[in-house]
């Protein structure tokens, strides 16, 4: 009896191992298929389950685990997908699977942890030397790691009247008056019951709020209750056209078997409902969504990771004839705009403005907004748009009313509902003007009737001229915001001077100053201040070189002047020895200032030795001795003084470098 129970319980044992073994091997499955599907959420619980009881190879683990890391990377939770991607570089299998280093650094970047990404990629690098989205990702470290203060004057504020715990994104205003916003989310309430096995969430739909008293929302509700816009599948991220009448959204399917991809699809308003919706693009290659359409309806930019592309999704463009036609083939926007990341979410700002998120460019992580212009003859440069519009999350789908500095966005940022929220934004515009002044150096009177030129980075000038006081005034009205303004005082028989003033820091109503003396152009050399040699040597001593910035910048803002760089010794030593150091002491000023970009050709160095003594312009103290005003510094005068140190100072007062105004203009 004993004997048979032992038997039964060893052959129950081994039963449960095998229906174990068997059930993790089914879970292992799933699990893959799951992933292979993009059904994330539910290939993590089933990876999960196969863990908690895992029996087998450490190298089948470690492919559990990294499976596991890029699913909670893909549906957005870095602090999971942290986790798993450590363990994975603890035990060394991402040196087998670099990507795992790659993917760790971005997961970290998102979390705004910039010092601990820009290590991640410069490892990554090394592996995969000149990778570009590598080198984009410790750009990006570097500049999140700037302690700039932020001047650009944007302010945001999360709408939480709308947004939920699931995704809440790409808001649009529904009205003329901007009173209404329509926007996707995978919230509770949406028509489809079943929970997409990607987000977690609920099957996307349109959802419309709209304004009461103040800045508060309605508790928004589906924008389509017949079945037609809002189904079953994903909708979402839509635009509405000019007349708020017809409405462009993506929809793509719940996969249900092979693949079914994203489309874009058009709908008219009809009374207090929409028209069945037709779908105007599509691709049976890829995705397609996100659409953007000029006011006339007949150009669409889209985003797509159809074959043709540069990495995985791309812009898009393609036309139509007229509103009747069907849209025609579809171009890449280039590299100039698309990379080897992600290009999202474009829309447009009085239809020559794009505005698109990208994952792909130096940022501050995650996906940030960028804008460009496009014209007739080509686009502008790509402009990232500042902190705090962009963060170290994803920040997308930015939409205007009209052509307002106010408008929509989204951001996964910290701080939220939970999920993607919907965020509204505003230009404060600071009351901003300048106030200067322009007088003589030398006889500090003021110069009246100078015309003054103000060139702004942005591409505006300004023409004031001092009035009868010397003063002049630029009001707020003529002043451009994020602009760089550029001074240029010119006046006949005086060196120009410039001097600059960023608009864009200033995040007040302020008044700003810019008072100038300009230095008349001299007859005789000027000696340059604190150029002093030690005994028989002609280097430049490195205290002396701050002085010289001085001549630096005055040659910068007058690049026509050329000057001769004279050079003195003292009296001691033979007269040809001495031209040789004087000349050798005025070559070493000519090569600091070429060092710092001064063109050589406006440069000449003469050395005098001791043939030119010293004549004082004023009072001078050296060494705590007094030199009157009018003194020449001659061999005699020098040995008439019986103090030694204070001869001493006379001649290093001699040894000096001076510069004269040869020419205004080079030959």
């Amino acid at each position: 009896m004993y004997k048979h129970t032992i038997q039964a319980l060893l052959l129950f044992a081994i039963l449960s191992l095998n229906l174990n073994a068997i059930g993790q091997h089914k879970n292992l499955i799933m699990g893959d298929q799951a992933f292979e599907s993009k059904q994330f959420t539910s290939a993590i619980r089933l990876y999960t389950k196969v863990l908690n009881n895992f029996e087998g190879e450490i190298i089948e683990r470690n492919n559990i685990v990294f499976h596991l890391a890029e699913s909670y990377r893909l549906i957005n939770n870095p602090h999971k997908a942290e986790y798993y991607y450590q363990i994975l570089i603890r035990n060394k299998f991402a040196e087998k699977k670099p990507i795992i280093i790659f993917n760790y650094a971005t997961v970290l970047i998102i979390q705004g942890r910039y010092s601990d990404a820009l290590p991640m990629f410069n490892l990554y690098l090394k592996k995969v030397p000149g990778d570009p989205l590598t080198l984009n990702g410790i750009a990006s470290c570097e500049l999140g790691l700037q302690d700039v203060p932020d001047f650009s004057g944007w302010v945001v504020k999360n709408v939480q009247e709308i947004n939920s715990p699931y995704d809440d994104f790409a808001a649009v205003y529904g009205d003329k008056k901007y009173e209404t916003i329509i926007f996707s989310s995978n919230r509770k309430g949406a028509t489809g019951k079943d929970l997409d096995n990607w987000t977690n969430g609920y099957y996307s739909d349109l959802f419309v709020t709209s304004k009461v008293k103040g800045n508060s929302f309605k508790t928004p509700v589906l924008a389509d209750f017949s079945g037609l816009v809002n189904t079953e599948a994903n909708e979402g991220v839509a635009i509405l056209d000019d007349e708020y009448k017809k409405i462009y959204f993506t929809r793509c399917g719940k996969r249900t078997k092979g693949a079914e991809y994203c489309q874009i699809l058009q709908s008219e308003k009809l009374g207090n409902n929409w028209t069945p919706p037709i779908v105007i693009f599509k691709d049976t290659l890829g995705n397609v969504g996100h659409p953007a359409i000029t006011a006339n309806g007949l150009t669409m930019i889209f985003a797509s990771n159809r074959p043709g592309g540069l990495g995985g999704e791309d812009l898009w463009k393609t036309t139509r004839t007229s509103m009747q036609k069907p849209f025609g083939p579809a171009q890449n926007l280039g590299s100039r705009i698309n990379t080897a990341g992600n290009e999202m979410f474009p829309s447009f700002l009085a239809d020559s403005v794009l505005y698109f998120s990208s994952g792909g460019r130096i940022g501050f992580g995650g996906l940030d907004i960028f804008k460009v212009t496009l014209g007739k003859n080509g686009m502008s440069e790509i402009e990232r748009l500042p902190q705090p519009l962009n963060s170290a999350a994803d920040d997308f789908a930015v939409c205007f009313e009209g052509n307002s500095n106010r408008g929509l966005f989204t951001s996964r940022r910290q701080g939220g509902a939970g999920g993607d929220d919907i965020y509204y934004f505003e230009k404060i515009e600071h009351q901003v003007s300048i106030i200067g002044s322009v007088k003589d150096e030398i006889t500090q009177k003021m110069i009246r009737k100078l015309p003054v030129c103000v060139s702004g980075s942005k591409g505006d000038t300004i023409q004031v001229i001092t009035d009868n006081s010397g003063s002049f005034k630029i009001g707020n009205d003529q002043i451009k915001r994020e602009s760089k303004y550029s001074f240029s005082f010119s006046k006949e028989n005086y060196f120009t001077k410039k001097k600059e003033l960023w608009v864009g820091k200033i995040r007040k109503d302020t008044v700003c100053y810019v008072n100038v003396t300009l230095l008349p152009i001299p007859d005789k050399p000027v000696v340059l201040p604190d150029i002093y040699y030690e005994l028989n040597k002609w280097e430049l001593q490195p205290q002396y070189k701050d002085s010289l910035m001085v001549l630096v910048n005055l040659l910068n803002d007058n690049p026509t002047v050329v000057i001769e760089l004279a050079s003195h010794t003292d009296s001691r030593a033979s007269e040809a020895y001495n031209d040789t150091l004087s000349l050798k002491r005025a070559e070493s000023v000519v090569a600091f200032l070429t060092e710092k970009g001064v063109n050589r050709t406006r440069l000449i160095a003469k050395g005098y030795g001791e043939r030119v003594p010293r004549v004082l312009s004023t009072v001078l103290f050296r060494d705590g001795y007094r030199f009157e005003n009018g003194t020449k510094l001659t061999e005699e005068y020098i040995l008439s003084i019986l103090d030694l140190k204070k001869r001493e100072a006379a001649y290093q007062l001699n040894r000096r470098t001076e510069f004269s105004v040869i020419r205004k203009t080079p030959k």
